[in-house]
């Protein structure tokens, strides 16, 4: 299922590199890179896509690969900085999904996939994600737990502390 039509434009800055949204009970990862090659654009809608959550410490963040494309890469984010729409999915029953958004150096999606959560996974991810809204973790201090993270693993060391893992 595709997530945003390919060729369109998205409104974001100029670095390259990962990052995260959350939109229509959806997390949306973007990647940004000045070219993509017709074997990655394939890779994105035929290869294995897997996808991680991990809690370590103060840290909530997905590892995310692409076969082919994409080495693990990993996706931090601070509840303290979430908005309304992702804090209130938390309460509802709906299923989460992913999505992937290749971006050129000018912000046109080059290719665009969406895949449902299995639905076990949802519901793991809603309930740490409400047990860790009770920690009251500050972005300040998720920032320092998340440098201190960064420097002592890789991405893929990362994988096995995940708490679930879906390859798609």
């Amino acid at each position: 299922m595709e997530l945003l039509k390919r060729g369109s434009t998205v409104e974001c800055g100029g670095i390259d590199g990962i990052w995260l949204d959350f939109k229509d009970d959806t997390w949306i990862f973007y990647i940004k890179d000045d070219v993509w090659t017709k074997e990655e654009i394939k890779c994105v809608y035929h290869r294995d896509i897997n996808v991680w959550f991990v809690q370590k410490g103060a840290v909530d963040l997905f590892l995310l690969n692409i076969y082919d494309t994409l080495e693990t890469s990993d996706v931090p984010f601070c509840l303290a900085d979430a908005d309304d729409e992702l804090l209130s999915s938390l309460k509802n029953a709906n299923k989460y999904y992913y999505g992937i958004v290749c971006l050129d150096k000018n912000n046109v999606v080059m290719a665009s996939r969406k895949i449902e959560f299995a639905e076990d996974n949802s519901v793991l991810l809603k309930e740490r994600l409400r047990a860790r809204l009770d920690e009251g973790i500050s972005s300040a201090a998720f920032d320092a737990a998340y440098d201190d993270l960064s420097n002592a693993f890789e991405p893929y060391e990362l994988e096995e502390l995940a708490l679930f893992s879906q390859t798609d």
